[in-house]
């Protein structure tokens, strides 16, 4: 009998295991709908969405505004060293969207501490190719994207950057306007 019930407990766990709702898993149309603007410091990526606006800025000119009107920033692979200063660390405390760093192997942590660089940094060996960040209610909140198969090919980063701009619309332009 207790072999029997073991059974059926663990056939329930097994088979609602997969039963999760995932919000971040939008229908491909929503994020269409949805123009985003997005700061860029370094290269702008390519992308499939025709919907985003990339404008390209720098760290002096986000240190020295006192907000814009960006729905995220993304700080490219080629910027990650020197977004990893440590003047830098409070501006993405402190700004009212998320930022992403793309490429990075490190997590967030070189860009938060202001005591660690990029080059300096133990990599977090998670196979993670984007981190994204904002601080909210005095706690940081991370999303981590990984590249299909651990592969940087053309196809895998778009469909990365799709993920990363439907998180973007889910967490934090629906939001605003609700």
């Amino acid at each position: 009998m207790r072999n029997l019930f073991l059974f059926f407990i663990f056939t329930c766990l097994f088979v609602t295991a997969g039963c999760v709702k995932n919000d971040n898993l939008l229908p491909d149309d929503s994020i269409k709908e949805q123009t985003l603007k997005i700061g860029v410091i370094g290269q702008s990526p390519a992308v499939t969405e025709t919907n985003i606006v990339f404008t390209e800025t720098t760290f002096e000119k986000l240190s020295n505004a006192t907000d814009t009107d960006f729905d995220a920033l993304f700080i490219m692979p080629e910027k990650l060293e020197e977004a990893s200063h440590g003047q830098y660390a409070k501006l993405y405390k402190s700004v009212k969207y998320p930022v992403f760093f793309i490429g990075s192997t490190k997590s967030y942590y070189p860009f938060t501490e202001e005591t660690l660089t990029y080059s300096n940094a133990p990599s977090t060996h998670s196979g993670m190719y984007a981190t994204g960040m904002i601080y909210e209610d005095g706690q940081i909140k991370i999303f981590e994207y990984g590249l299909k198969n651990g592969e940087k090919t053309e196809e895998n980063l778009k469909a990365l950057y799709t993920l990363i701009f439907k998180t973007i619309i889910n967490e934090f332009v629906l939001r605003k306007t609700n």
